[in-house]
């Protein structure tokens, strides 16, 4: 792992264990609810359509870009997002992306698509914290997992009714990936060693991947163009930045699904 990937594990180990001395891991088993919304069923069939489907993103900043909306009203763009998203990813790191399992709980009061969680995923305890504030899904990084433990969380994940978004960004992550259950992959435009974004990466590994996966492209897209040439090759995208930089949110909605 990179410094900056080691760095948030870290951070994420702790809050966890900090987390858990306050809520213990079987009160969260104990009250948790199965999801009724379908985040690979919303996704599903994408690469059939004009344009993949959408999975509209919630975040206040990132290491990459600093701030991107720290006022964000999460009421206000749920709202959007109901319009033109199959899906919304909500960040819920605090520390480098000023996001919170808050930002989550209110998306999921605002909303009837199905909700990501994205964060630095490593126990069993965020997946039961993830149910109990309303995701339907949750994002496991292939580059901060061995294949065992990303094997457990996918198993784990599927017995709350979540889906498991694994990510790759290079052919070892993807082969590792392979090995699991995986169902959805989600490809990571973005280099965590260097932070460069290339949207080469994406084209490169669909071809690579198995038909019968839900395949998802990550970061980087920013225009009608960028999400029409992956028409064909991926089910959805997920775009955050280029919505919540945007000028005019529901313009650049409008966009990127072509509605």
């Amino acid at each position: 792992m990179t410094n900056i990937l080691n760095k948030i594990v870290e951070n994420k180990r702790q809050e966890v264990e900090h987390a858990a001395s306050a809520y213990p891991l079987e009160t969260l088993r104990e009250i948790s609810e199965p999801s009724l919304r379908d985040f690979a069923l919303a996704l599903k069939d994408g690469r059939q359509k004009k344009v993949p489907n959408l999975i509209a993103e919630i975040k206040r900043k990132s290491p990459s870009q600093n701030s991107i909306n720290l006022e964000l009203k999460v009421d206000k763009v749920m709202e959007l997002y109901n319009q033109y998203a199959a899906s919304a990813s909500i960040l819920t790191d605090q520390k480098y992306f000023g996001g919170s399992l808050e930002d989550l709980d209110e998306a999921d009061e605002f909303t009837k698509i199905p909700l990501l969680r994205k964060d630095f995923i490593i126990s069993e305890y965020q997946l039961l914290e993830a149910r109990q504030f309303g995701a339907d899904a949750v994002l496991l990084i292939a580059a901060i997992l061995e294949t065992e433990k990303l094997e457990y969380l996918i198993s784990e994940a599927k017995k709350l009714g979540l889906d498991a978004l694994v990510e790759v960004h290079t052919e070892t992550e993807l082969e590792k990936v392979l090995a699991t259950s995986a169902e959805i992959i989600g490809i990571n435009n973005r280099n965590l060693d260097t932070l460069k974004v290339d949207l080469a990466t994406t084209h490169e590994l669909v071809e690579k991947i198995p038909a019968e996966k839900i395949i998802v492209a990550e970061s980087g897209i920013n225009s009608a163009e960028d999400a029409k040439n992956l028409a064909g090759k991926v089910d959805a995208i997920l775009v955050g930045t280029s919505i919540l930089n945007a000028p005019d949110i529901e313009e650049k909605l409008k966009e990127l699904t072509g509605k």
